[in-house]
């Protein structure tokens, strides 16, 4: 059987395919704004490539924010219609969680307009800082006084480059018990009001 990863939280629409083992094989672009259009285009298009069909999927990970209001909610909105169409088992996680380096504590952050950022700090899939909202100058802040850590993420609006993160790699990771979905019909996009460190 096949794993379905699902991610269109940000700028990147993500997908990827995963059999018990490994990813297998990954979409992974930036369509800022445009992922509603692409995202069953592009699932049909990374399973007939492969030769699998849907009735093969028995689970899904989706990442469910925080990021924008309406790329959040199209990633979730397909995993629980095939989830409940090929009665599969849903994983949720953070989609901060997809920025992470293995191995290495890794400060993850992505634009959330108006002088802001989405912000998190993890560590082997375990958050150290959970998911928050800071003021960019409060970001800039924390990665001074973290020099050891890992910076990665979409940092183009902090005017700093990050390391490169594999967001297939990341949700495979956390298949796990801890992320599983009990309920479909429950399962809601992460929305972050301001919080401070």
């Amino acid at each position: 059987m096949y794993k379905l990863l699902l991610d269109t939280s940000n700028k990147l629409l993500v997908i990827s395919l995963a059999n018990e083992e490994k990813v297998i094989d990954k979409i992974i672009y930036d369509a800022w704004q445009l992922q509603s259009e692409y995202l069953v285009p592009e699932i049909d298009n990374i399973l007939s490539r492969n030769k699998v069909a849907k009735e093969e999927i028995d689970s899904i990970v989706v990442g469910i924010g925080p990021g924008s209001y309406t790329g959040v909610r199209i990633a979730i909105t397909v995993a629980k219609t095939m989830a409940y169409v090929l009665k599969a088992k849903v994983y949720a996680v953070s989609s901060m969680s997809l920025f992470q380096i293995p191995g290495v504590p890794t400060i993850c952050v992505t634009n959330a307009r108006s002088g802001r950022s989405y912000f998190a700090v993890y560590h082997d899939g375990e958050p150290i800082v959970k998911d928050v909202i800071l003021e960019n100058a409060q970001v800039l802040s924390y990665i001074d006084e973290h020099k050891d850590y890992a910076l990665s993420g979409e940092t183009a609006h902090l005017g700093l480059e990050g390391r490169e993160f594999d967001p297939a790699e990341n949700l495979f990771s956390m298949m796990d018990e801890k992320h599983l979905i009990d309920d479909v019909f429950n399962l809601n996009p992460i929305y972050l009001k301001d919080l401070y460190l």
